[in-house]
């Protein structure tokens, strides 16, 4: 830790953790999956080397990641503390999401958080919180999903989705599309059948059709962020 509130309270003890800045970001980067030192930074536009092994060996030292030495280079995953971090970024995420909906003047995103301009890995994370945070009782299952050539994995087990980078494990169903078609879905523009034309879909037909189905209440708060964008983009102007 590199500074300490010293107070007996566990959220000071939690923000002395994880309270400094990009601490966050290079958990959320770990959620799809292991990854090194340059990918780390290279999706971390603004942080330098010497910082970012400054929070990695401190999230090391508190026992939420761990590097591993599968080749030279190395790579860095998170722990079994650190996974259990997933529901509350997934939290945030959608937080911050219903606070720029209910504020749109206190700093709104640049562009919109729903843009069709979404790297791959920021739309699978999407995903995977609308899917937990809208998705129907449904039995477990394993999905392939491909996002503008990147593959990924979708765990949906015990009601809770996670998604990791890859296509190794055996799944039942595989989606393959791009970022637009996704976001496009996730913002009510299209809907199951249009997916349909916009994707290649093959597999369990009922799983395919939870998924898809689960990413898409999300989009009454996409539009809503919208909205409120363009109007406080408009008393700016």
């Amino acid at each position: 830790m590199s500074r300490t509130y010293n107070q007996d309270c566990v959220l000071a003890y939690a923000l002395d953790l994880l309270g400094e800045r990009w601490t966050f970001l290079i958990i959320r980067e770990l959620f799809l999956g292991p990854r090194r030192f340059g990918d780390l930074h290279a999706a971390l536009p603004g942080i330098g080397t010497n910082l970012l092994s400054k929070r990695l060996k401190e999230l090391e030292e508190a026992g939420l990641l761990a590097a591993t030495a599968s080749d030279a280079r190395g790579q860095y995953r998170l722990s079994e503390s650190g996974e259990e971090l997933r529901p509350v970024v997934r939290a945030l995420m959608f937080w911050s999401i219903k606070y720029f909906m209910e504020r749109p003047d206190a700093c709104p995103p640049k562009d919109c958080i729903f843009s069709n301009d979404l790297q791959p890995d920021s739309v699978a994370l999407a995903l995977e919180m609308f899917v937990n945070k809208c998705a129907t009782p449904f039995s477990n299952y394993v999905l392939h999903v491909r996002i503008d050539e990147h593959p990924y994995t979708y765990y949906f087990m015990n009601g809770e989705m996670t998604a990791r980078r890859g296509a190794d494990a055996p799944a039942v169903a595989r989606i393959e599309t791009d970022v637009a078609a996704f976001m496009q879905a996730m913002r009510s523009e299209i809907y199951l059948p249009q997916m349909r034309e916009r994707a290649v879909l093959s597999g369990d037909e009922a799983v395919i059709r939870h998924f898809l189905t689960s990413i898409m209440p999300g989009a009454h708060v996409a539009d809503e962020v919208a909205r409120q964008i363009s109007a406080s983009a408009s008393l700016h102007a």
